[in-house]
């Protein structure tokens, strides 16, 4: 059982209408888990997944969320378009990547609805993210209040504060509400009224860090992030046809060997040739749990994606995911379907 500081060792009991905590064992299943969000999610470092995603629904327009792998992710996500996430991390180590930036243990990140984000989680990694729909977000706030005006500017943005006291005190009330709802006792009060105490306190620490700041104080996304997304949309686009780093440099126009590998190296700890690879054993992972393309066979699907030598794709592909493409295949229900 994954557990931590917020994620206790033991799943979460309560009406499913409220609590869902749930282990997974594949990141395509676990990137589904937050509706209205829409998620991608590459295995980055090799070995078998492990996964838990808990859901806390707190009435009308608000829920909390954690989230832990066992891997490293990297994690494309576009947000809903009518909510606010106000996210914290909650473990310790190695810290997130966000849009380019270190996003540790004393980061406060507001992602404003539709933002889009690029997320390098950690080996163990743990986030806590608050989801407000805008209008419950508007009549919490207030129209003129120094937070209205904060997230009204953001137009569409992400903003990572670096508030350690603010950052704090979101994860322990988080957690307060969670332990509420799933300790519900016949004298307790329902979870809207926690919902409605957890986001009137999010609103007032807010405004407390707020006041008194000139600027948003967003840290600036650093030159080798704006390379690496180029980068990473010529591989995803193009990688059937790059098969070296000079068809990389070829292909992307971006800078030297030099400048191309330290992109890649800050944002997604391996080199742009890796990443590739990595890709293509994704790709290839797809297909073979597509059911469409049960009747093709698996060396023809690791030809189809650049593996040409059948038993270095398998090794690879083991390596990566802790499962033979066979296994991957009678997981997706190929064993069932051929036996009909």
């Amino acid at each position: 059982m994954l557990s931590n500081g917020c994620l206790p060792g033991h799943l979460l009991c309560a009406n499913p209408a409220v609590i869902l905590d749930a282990q997974y064992e594949d990141f395509d299943q676990q990137a589904e888990r937050l509706v209205g969000f829409d998620q991608t999610y590459l295995q980055l470092t090799p070995g078998p997944f492990r996964g838990r995603f808990v859901s806390c629904f707190l009435g009308p327009g608000l829920s909390l969320h954690l989230e832990q792998s066992t891997q490293a992710l990297e994690q494309s996500i576009a947000c809903a378009r009518d909510a606010y996430a106000v996210s914290v991390a909650v473990s310790d180590g190695v810290p997130f990547r966000l849009n380019g930036v270190d996003f540790g243990p004393d980061g406060v990140m507001i992602a404003s609805p539709g933002a889009a984000l690029h997320l390098r989680s950690p080996p163990n990694g743990a986030i806590l993210a608050i989801v407000i729909e805008r209008g419950e977000m508007e009549r919490a706030a207030g129209p003129t209040s120094i937070v209205s005006e904060w997230f009204s500017a953001m137009h569409g943005g992400v903003r990572l504060l670096r508030a350690p006291q603010l950052s704090r005190r979101i994860r322990e009330d988080a957690v307060q509400a969670l332990q509420a709802v799933h300790f519900r006792g016949e004298d307790s009060v329902e979870p809207w009224s926690i919902g409605r105490d957890l986001l009137t306190g999010l609103v007032s620490k807010l405004s407390l860090e707020l006041v008194g700041r000139t600027e948003f104080q967003n840290r600036p996304v650093p030159p080798s992030f704006d390379r690496f997304v180029a980068l990473r949309t010529v591989i995803h686009e193009k990688w059937d046809d790059i098969r070296s780093m000079d068809d990389l440099l070829a292909a992307s126009g971006v800078g030297g060997r030099r400048v191309v590998e330290t992109s890649f190296s800050d944002q997604v700890e391996i080199g742009p040739l890796t990443y590739h690879r990595v890709l293509r054993l994704h790709l290839a992972r797809k297909a073979l749990r597509d059911s469409r393309q049960f009747g093709t066979s698996i060396g023809d699907i690791a030809a189809r994606h650049e593996f040409w030598n059948w038993s270095q794709f398998s090794t690879q592909y083991q390596a990566l995911f802790g499962e033979r493409p066979s296994e991957t295949r009678l997981k997706a229900g190929y064993g069932a379907r051929s036996h009909r």
